[in-house]
């Protein structure tokens, strides 16, 4: 056997033996995203989003949702995709006055800026033929963002109302 063979498999299996590598010099180079400039745009798309509603804008409120997006209202069974989603928007708008006031209360974007999620109240008066007729009521809602193309929308809607 040659001197230098323990050696060898010595080193060898030191080098087996050693640690993972720190990988966190290779996050450290990622870009950071500023969680905060992207909180104001999803605000700034909360805004829009509202004058859509109080415009009745079917159309306009459906842009904002992703293309596989669900919307949830409360009682249903859900409305998967922006041209379902839409015509759910449609039917809400029919008629005489619908009102909705949302006030988020919570943004949170994810570390990687790709994903939020956002929670609120709500406050809706509506004025319709039958069968809703006249009314009014309070409830919660959450939204789940994300960046779709670079451009926020929204994936899921589901909000429920207090006791009317």
């Amino acid at each position: 056997m040659h001197t230098g063979t323990p050696a060898l498999v010595f080193l060898l299996a030191l080098g087996a033996c050693e640690s993972p590598r720190d990988t966190t010099a290779v996050r450290d180079t990622a870009p950071q995203v500023d969680r905060q400039a992207e909180e104001q745009k999803i605000r700034g798309l909360e805004q829009r989003w509202r004058q859509a509603l109080t415009a009745k804008d079917s159309a306009a409120v459906g842009g904002f949702y992703a293309k596989d997006a669900y919307y949830l209202p409360h009682g249903s069974n859900g409305y998967g995709g922006p041209e379902k989603i839409r015509g759910r928007w449609a039917s809400e708008f029919t008629g005489g006055k619908f009102d909705l006031e949302r006030e988020p209360k919570k943004i949170e974007v994810a570390e990687a800026g790709d994903m939020a999620y956002e929670v609120g109240s709500y406050k809706v008066s509506w004025d319709m033929p039958k069968p809703r007729e006249k009314g009014q009521g309070t409830g919660n809602y959450v939204t789940v963002w994300k960046k779709e193309n670079g451009e926020w929308r929204t994936a899921a809607y589901i909000w429920n109302r207090d006791v009317w």
